[in-house]
């Protein structure tokens, strides 16, 4: 599939974008979605399978010809992300309708649709006519390898000092500047904060502005690396708040490695985030409007009702152990599957 993409990248730099000023997505365009079709539809006839599950596979599902069921799994639709997020802005308006015609291809092949939030599984049911039947949400599972066992979350001090965490790729979609804000805001109020980065940081040309000695950035943590992994546990376990003011999110796994961790997330009410934290017992969302001193004024008044928080953070541990975890993901998907009868008789799991 090399060659198709350098020649779709080769008309973009040389024609599409000087003359349009934007751009066409070629790599999710009719024609590769056509030529994946033809190549897995291929292989599949070489050997026999019960079920297809095809994460973030919308482009290699829309036009494949198969009679095994098709499991597609999401975080969002086309439309939510359009003009939305990053790397789907300034496309042509020809691109724009060839991927959501793709994706409704995609949506029509699947005999199961399993999104991570509420508010994409809306999206898929009203904005692609999506069968409501075939369409369920279970939300993701955490990522993190070893979190902590239980007793050691439940029996955590206080220090006195509330320490900030924020786990993102993108300084200013998961709101880092809100964050910063915030933790002025709480040492203003008496609260001796810190707020720790880890995965981005604040633009080149304005992080003289970010200076503070309770903050610290740290660009990259590799949890293949035990170095880094023991480096991120230890910010994981010493975290008060899993602080996230995100402008747009899908499906944020860092709520669910937070939650292992035991750590009220305080977040905003965008995208799906409500389907990973549960307003008031698992953590805080604030409107999209919220500033930092907001964050800051919902965090103090947590941190200092001790009943409270420790609530919360025995909330946050037992959902990460009753719904965010990949286990209970891949249970849920089994019942949603046997209940359609597309679990294959052949297969034996434990219930």
């Amino acid at each position: 599939m090399a060659w198709p993409l350098r020649i779709g990248d080769n008309i973009n730099r040389r024609l599409i974008m000087p003359l349009t000023g934007k751009r066409y997505q070629y790599s999710w365009s009719v024609p590769i979605s056509w030529l994946y079709g033809w190549r897995f539809a291929r292989r599949l006839r070489s050997q026999q399978f019960d079920l297809l599950l095809a994460p973030a596979s919308f482009t290699e599902i829309a036009y494949i010809e198969t009679d095994t069921p098709i499991v597609y799994c999401e975080d969002s639709t086309l439309l939510q992300l359009i003009d939305f997020y990053p790397g789907l802005t300034g496309l042509l308006d020809a691109s724009k309708r060839e991927l959501n015609h793709i994706e409704k291809r995609a949506l029509d092949k699947a005999a199961l649709v399993c999104y991570s939030s509420e508010w994409a599984a809306q999206s898929a049911i009203e904005d692609y006519g999506a069968d409501p039947a075939k369409v369920v949400v279970i939300p993701f599972g955490a990522n993190y390898p070893s979190p902590p066992v239980f007793a050691e979350i439940e029996n955590k001090p206080r220090t006195g000092i509330c320490r900030l965490f924020l786990l993102g790729g993108e300084w200013g979609r998961k709101g880092g500047d809100i964050a910063y804000e915030a933790m002025l805001a709480l040492n203003k109020m008496g609260l001796p904060t810190t707020l720790t980065v880890v995965g981005c940081a604040p633009p080149a040309e304005v992080a003289a502005q970010y200076r503070h000695p309770g903050f610290i950035t740290i660009p990259y943590l590799n949890m293949g690396n035990p170095t880094d992994l023991a480096q991120l546990d230890e910010l994981f376990r010493t975290a008060d708040f899993f602080i996230l003011p995100s402008r747009a999110e899908c499906a944020a796994i860092a709520f669910a490695d937070a939650n292992s961790f035991g750590l009220p997330v305080v977040t905003t009410d965008v995208g799906g985030i409500a389907s990973f934290v549960e307003q008031g017992k698992t953590g805080l969302m604030l409107p999209l409007s919220a500033t930092g001193t907001d964050f800051a004024t919902a965090i103090l008044r947590l941190y200092k009702d001790e009943v409270a928080y420790h609530q919360m953070r025995i909330a946050a541990r037992r959902h990460y152990e009753t719904v965010l975890n990949w286990d209970q993901w891949a249970l849920r998907l089994k019942q949603e599957l046997e209940v359609r009868s597309l679990w294959p008789s052949t297969v034996h799991g434990a219930r």
